[in-house]
């Protein structure tokens, strides 16, 4: 065994007794003052729990926080390993121990060994075996005696390097052979440059392992370079470039001045700044960023874009007085950290009443009460929204914001509830009594605002009087917050506000009702109530909304209600999973009316089905109805086998009771036999004579059964010592005992009485003893029934998750199937709507299938998962699920944060995009410091002429393209929407009179009862009642909806989307073609090649601004379209005002034939005008959406321009300076500060894209009970943050970790962007 793999094990040995997930590895660092012969414990190393694609430098960075003063450089093995080697790279031993050593660079052993990037070793080395692929199996590793000579070859002839200098008039460089390029070396590292570098062959195939040789002084600045072949059996640790030429020295042109033409201008940024010479753009860690999929990755990369817009913030508002540069790029920089805001995603739950859907957001939450619910009817209809808590303070883990309505809007709804509770005559309407009516629902609201009036007091009120309440007029158009630290404290009080305390079924005493006094109830007034918690699932920017309907008969709610619809980019609809199929819920989808809404809003495919109450389930009905008879078989032997057992042990328990009763009846008569012989025996002790008592009566005791008659004399004849009826044992005492006759035989003596109660005594111990083993016995057995009871427990739990995911299974298909059906139904109605003499029945206008494969279904049970959880502590166990995933709540969650992810993602790469586009200018801004112009003010002006020219031509060619989109978008809706609005209010003419004459038919015909049809128009045509919601409104409008709707769907789903596409290619095009010309010119006239190719790079960003533009533009129409369409009901409801106010207003005898006839007259004579003002009205919103679209779009482009106009200014025509004049020195430092920031902000994404670095404080780990390591995470090695965890920037990550001398420390390298678990980054929270 060779002294490596020795040391090797022996490390391996002291490592920490912790264990750490598949993606990690143990890296232990030999601390720097000890040898590897005085290894002895743990405590000699620095030990790191590091993920896979953490580097050599990251290692290292570690090591030098924790010892600041030392400089160091790790040895592995034999070598210095490169510092962009990753952990499984050096894993030689295939067990995910990598061992370092420390070493100082003062010491001579510092500068043997070192390997880099194009520096060749003079001798052939050994290279680590390449690595095989993920799905192979490792192979062994291979001993290391084998390489000993190779390894030895490499020690010998690392001892001496050879350096040679030459000069070219620009300071040392190394003499390289042979000639290979070499990247710019930082002036502070002295190890030189780090890349990835292409394959590099010599003449034999064979490619060159690179050494640098360090060094002696810093002053030195030479390198020998000499490569030679390396076989190509060996796997190589580094390749080098093909040759590209003599690298220039730093701060050059990097140009042979030979080789290339007049340069324009020259500056002495010019080529450093914008372009690294090995042809990478400046920004390509970033740009890497931007490609990324990860929504946390990106997320990282933009608080490390904020990170560093601070740090260009702070530099420029140092000179933001003295230029007007600075204070240009403040703004700008201000105007990008704007945009770095997460965005939200609202999730709409909507459901029918007693669906579960509280239950289902709770469960979402993990919480067991946060929502409110009640087992014994509905809450109240509130719109509430729940989303991700960013609060700190402690005390504020929960918050709640309740808002009331304004004083105008319960003053509108007052009037209503006044004439919904009184009658015709002003008295209080005797159906208040009814929960369900209209009365009755007005009684609850009145006493819950006003609990002191009675029905008397409101029925000689008016609105105007019940508005003067001081206690009410506080709470309206108010805000009422709440904030707990514990979920039960913050679930009560916020029940105070939203539920009723009518719910409240505890009877009190009267005395105490009497005493309270009653106060106010506040559920009549909230508008809508907003929680605030931290949720894992809203941790991502989810917004769940529970969504009670958008038929209150509170306006203000109704309308809450509709906004959040229109919000909505995902629509969650829950229904009990008993009712969801059979009621084809998924095929209705909440009515005909909200199935074609969805459709409007282009929602239709974000929808997603949940089945509650999965764990309602019968085994038998079940069974037999989804043919799993076969599946549970065996189950239901074991079943029926078991319930044999219990019923033969429960009979066993039965005749055990009943033996011990008997034994309770023998000791009773023993003590009563005791009794009377003690009795005689005191007769006999005192001299009289005593006879012996007289056989009992065989008639049977009262209660006694034959059975237990006959075990009686079984117990007493069986000769187990409870004597017979022969011995007298079965008397009873006597009257007549004292009596005389010649049948009461001999004279007792003494003795005959003593050995009678010796036996009565025996009898009665024998019968205890007896009494005790059955009572054993019974306690056994119920045991034995306590096993059997949780074998057949275990029984019906097995049939009963077979049952559930058969039910599940089956339901999930159907309910897909249904859904896509509806659509269909709904395709082919609108089809037949817009051209009946070309529908054709047998084409399908979509792929039906994929709409039943793309709906989202979860069968979900709430009270299983809260169970599981360690929540609902009075509730039994729910049988069936045996783990949370069964109850599909946790992928219900992971749903919920996936649903975010599009949105999260295309909002970083919008502001990653914008901070390149904005690291690009400021660089061509801080490389031009005016000291290399050798222009004349006349050429600049000439230039400066042709750069206006062109861009005068851009400028129109971009205000040219946003005319036409805006022109093409309000074609194509002329084409599928406006031309269809004569078809379709001829439509809505014709059936109006015939729509109004249904709301009076008789109930058979879909008639209304005349107190719903009161109520209805009492509420401008919109209610929801015991029959259901109604809306005149709509069902007058409603052949505008059916024949618009294919065409409203074709022009916002395609038409208008193609538009916008045409839009960006077309401006990109104008972009290009404008530097085309440009560079031409510029390179004729011997531009700076560097400096053009970051206009170049600049063209990217500005690509992409305008591809988001585009997107940024349909989410805008989406969101527009929403109102528009919403439009035709508003404008009918305005115009029908009129006759509901007349109908309302009716009373008396024949007021309801007074309404019916009053309404379709009405309708009858404004139904020719009142369409024709809806179609306009919607008309007049889309035009409007036209004038927003076209002048947020010519902004955009407005500003891209003025951008591009600053670039190229600023690149072409130079810095704004006169022939002889200067830049000032303090403008010319602070571009070079700027410059020096932007040339190592790429570095920071770097570590984005390879792993963030996270340590927990000290302090907290000694809170945690840990060991004196260390530790960054739990013992389950997760990669999701705990509250313990901050992150530690790279350039301030010493400060944080401290210069701590310890060696007996553990530090876990995290990676932000990798997570294990799958679920992504959590946020950063408070400790709690």
């Amino acid at each position: 065994m060779d002294a490596h793999q020795e040391f090797h094990n022996l490390a391996r040995r002291l490592k920490p007794d912790q264990q750490i997930s598949a993606k990690r590895y143990w890296v232990g660092i030999l601390h720097h003052d000890i040898s590897p012969d005085d290894v002895s414990s743990e405590a000699d190393f620095l030990w790191i729990k590091a993920h896979s694609r953490i580097t050599v430098q990251t290692i290292e960075d570690q090591y030098i926080q924790r010892y600041p003063s030392i400089e160091i450089v790790l040895k592995f093995a034999y070598y210095i390993p490169p510092k962009s080697a990753t952990l499984p790279d050096l894993d030689y031993w295939n067990d995910k121990i990598i061992i370092f050593r420390a070493v100082e660079l003062t010491s001579p052993e510092a500068h043997v060994g070192f390997r880099e990037p194009l520096q060749p070793v003079n001798r052939q080395a050994v290279a680590r075996p390449s690595m095989p692929p993920s799905n192979s199996v490792k192979p062994e590793p291979k001993p290391l005696a084998e390489t000993q000579p190779l390894l030895q070859s490499v020690l010998e002839n690392l001892q001496a390097p050879t350096l040679s200098t030459s000069s070219n008039g620009l300071g040392s460089r190394a003499s390289i052979s042979p000639i290979v390029p070499e990247k710019p070396q930082d002036e502070n590292d002295a190890f030189g440059p780090i890349g990835r570098l292409p394959p590099y062959s010599d003449s034999d195939g064979n490619t060159p392992v690179y050494e640098l040789s360090i060094p002696k002084t810093k002053s030195t600045s030479t390198k020998s370079l000499t490569p030679v072949s390396t076989p190509k059996s060996l796997g190589l640790l580094v390749k080098a470039e093909p040759d590209r030429g003599t690298p220039p020295a730093p701060y050059s042109c990097g140009l042979n001045e030979s080789s290339q033409d007049p340069p324009m201008m020259e500056s002495s940024f010019d080529n450093p700044g914008p372009q690294p010479e090995d042809g990478r753009p400046k920004n390509e860690n970033l740009l890497e960023l931007m490609a990324e999929t990860s929504p946390e990755k990106l997320e990282a990369g933009v608080r490390k874009g904020l990170d560093i817009l601070n740090t260009l913030k702070a530099r420029l508002m140092a000179y933001e007085g003295s230029g007007v540069d600075a204070q240009q790029w403040l703004k700008s920089i201000e105007n990008l950290q704007k945009q770095a805001v997460q965005k939200q995603t609202v999730v709409g739950v909507v459901g029918n009443t007693g669906a579960g859907k509280s239950s289902v957001i709770n469960a979402l939450l993990d919480e067991e009460r946060l929502v409110p619910t009640n087992c014994m009817r509905a809450c109240t209809a509130v719109v509430t929204e729940m989303s991700w808590n960013d609060s700190k303070k402690r005390n504020s883990k929960y918050r709640a914001e309740i808002e009331f309505i304004t004083r105008q809007d319960w003053e509108k709804e007052l009037d209503t509830l006044l004439k919904d509770l009184l009658d015709s005559n002003g008295e209080v309407s005797r159906e208040c009594r009814d929960q369900d009516s209209e009365s009755g629902i007005a009684w609850a609201k009145f006493k819950a605002v006003y609990p002191q009036k009675t029905k008397e007091m409101l029925a000689k009120s008016d609105v105007k009087s019940l508005m003067q309440d001081k206690s009410l007029l506080n709470i309206l158009g108010t805000t009422k917050k709440i904030s707990e630290a514990d979920p039960e404290p913050f679930y009560r009080r916020l029940q105070t506000y939203v539920d009723s305390k009518e719910k409240v079924t505890g009877k009190e005493p009267k005395e105490k009702k009497k005493k309270e006094k009653r106060k106010m109830e506040f559920w009549p007034l909230i508008k809508v109530v907003k929680i605030y918690a931290k949720s894992p699932a809203l941790s991502t920017g989810a917004v769940i909304v529970d969504l009670p309907g958008v038929h209150d008969s509170n306006a203000a709610r109704a309308a809450v209600a509709q906004g959040y619809m229109k919000q909505c980019t995902g629509l969650w609809i829950v229904a009990p999973i008993n009712r969801a199929v059979d009621d084809k819920a998924a095929k209705s989808l909440l009515g005909e009316s909200f199935k074609r809404q969805l459709k409007y809003d282009g929602t239709y495919s974000n929808v997603t089905f949940i089945c509650s109450k999965t764990d309602d389930i019968s085994i038998t009905e079940a069974s037999d109805s989804l043919g799993l008879n076969e599946q549970i078989y065996e189950f239901d032997d074991q079943k029926i086998e078991t319930e044999k057992q219990i019923s033969s042990l429960q009979n066993n328990i039965k005749e055990l009771r009943e033996s011990k009763e008997v034994y309770k009846d023998i000791i009773d008569d023993a003590d009563d036999e005791q009794e009377i012989w003690e009795k005689l025996r005191d007769e006999v002790d005192d001299g009289k004579t005593a006879y012996a008592p007289k056989p009992k009566s065989e008639k049977r005791k009262r209660g006694f059964s034959e059975e237990k008659q006959r075990k009686r004399r079984q117990r007493s004849g069986s000769g187990s010592g409870f004597g017979s009826e022969s011995d007298g044992s079965d008397t009873e005492a006597s009257d007549e005992l004292g009596s005389e006759g010649d049948d009461r035989g001999a004279p007792l003596t003494a003795e005959q009485i003593r050995s009678k109660l010796e036996e009565i005594k025996n009898t009665k111990k024998n019968a205890r003893r007896e009494r005790q083993d059955l009572e054993q016995k019974i306690k056994d057995t119920r045991k034995e029934i306590e096993v059997l009871k949780q074998k057949e427990a275990t029984i019906i739990a097995e049939m009963s998750a077979i049952c559930i995911a058969g039910r599940n299974q089956y339901s999930k298909g159907a309910i897909q199937q249904d859904f896509a059906a509806g659509i269909k139904e709904l395709d082919q109605e609108n089809a037949i709507e817009e051209d009946e003499a070309n529908f054709d029945p047998d084409e399908d206008i979509r792929d039906y299938d994929e709409v039943a494969r793309s709906l989202p279904v979860f069968c979900v049970s709430s009270r299983a998962y809260q169970k599981l959880c360690g929540r609902l502590k009075k509730d039994n166990l729910v049988p069936g699920f045996k783990t949370v995933e069964e109850t599909e709540i946790p992928q219900l969650q992971t749903h919920c944060k996936k649903l975010t992810e599009v949105g999260r993602a295309s909002s970083c790469r919008t502001f990653l995009n914008s901070l390149s586009q904005l690291f690009n200018s400021l660089t061509l801004w801080s490389s031009n410091d005016g000291l290399g112009v050798k222009l004349t003010d006349v050429e600049k002006q000439k230039e400066a002429h042709f750069l206006e020219k062109k861009l005068q031509s851009l400028e129109s060619g971009l205000e040219k393209a946003v005319a036409d989109c805006v022109n093409d978008m309000k074609q194509a809706l002329t084409e599928n929407i406006y031309d269809k609005f004569r078809a379709a209010i001829n439509k809505c003419v014709a059936a109006a009179p015939g729509t109004a004459g249904r709301w009076g038919a008789h109930k058979s015909m879909g008639g209304l009862f005349w107190g719903t049809y009161k109520a209805t128009v009492r509420r401008n045509g919109v209610f929801a009642g015991a029959s259901g919601p109604r809306d005149f409104n709509a069902e007058l409008n409603e052949p505008i909806t059916k024949q618009l709707a294919t065409g409203w769907e074709r022009a916002f789903r395609r038409r208008l989307p193609h538009v916008l596409n045409t839009y960006t290619k077309q401006s990109n095009a104008l972009l290009t073609a404008f530097h085309q010309a440009v560079e031409a010119r510029s390179r004729h006239n011997g531009a700076g090649i560097a400096r053009l190719n970051m206009l170049a790079g600049q063209l990217r960003a500005y690509s992409q601004v305008f591809a988001n533009l585009a997107a940024a533009m349909v989410e805008q129409m989406t969101t527009q379209q929403r109102d528009a369409n919403r439009e035709f009901t508003p404008v009918i409801g305005a115009a029908m005002e009129t006759v509901y106010r007349i109908c309302a207003d009716e009373s008396g005898k024949g007021s309801y034939k007074r309404m019916k006839d009053t309404m379709v007259s009405y309708v009858d004579k404004e139904r020719h005008t009142m369409f024709f003002r809806a179609t306009e009205a919607v008309k007049h919103r889309l035009t409007l959406m036209c004038t927003e679209i076209e002048e947020l779009m010519s902004e955009k482009a407005d500003e891209v321009f003025l951008q591009m106009r600053r670039d190229y200014m600023t690149t072409i025509g130079g810095a704004h300076l006169s022939q002889g004049d200067l830049m000032p020195k303090a403008e010319r430092t602070v571009r070079r500060d700027v410059l020096d920031i932007l040339n190592s902000a790429d570095e920071k994404f770097r570590a984005v894209l390879e792993g963030e670095v996270k340590i927990v404080k000290e302090d907290e780990a000694d809170q945690d009970n840990e060991e004196p390591e260390e530790e960054i995470n739990d013992d389950n090695d997760s990669d999701t943050d705990s509250d313990a965890e901050e992150e530690i920037p790279q350039a301030e990550s010493s400060s944080a970790v401290g210069a701590s001398n310890s060696h007996n420390a553990t530090v876990d390298v995290k990676m932000e962007d990798a997570p294990d678990d799958g679920t992504g980054v959590q946020p950063d929270t408070e400790e709690m």
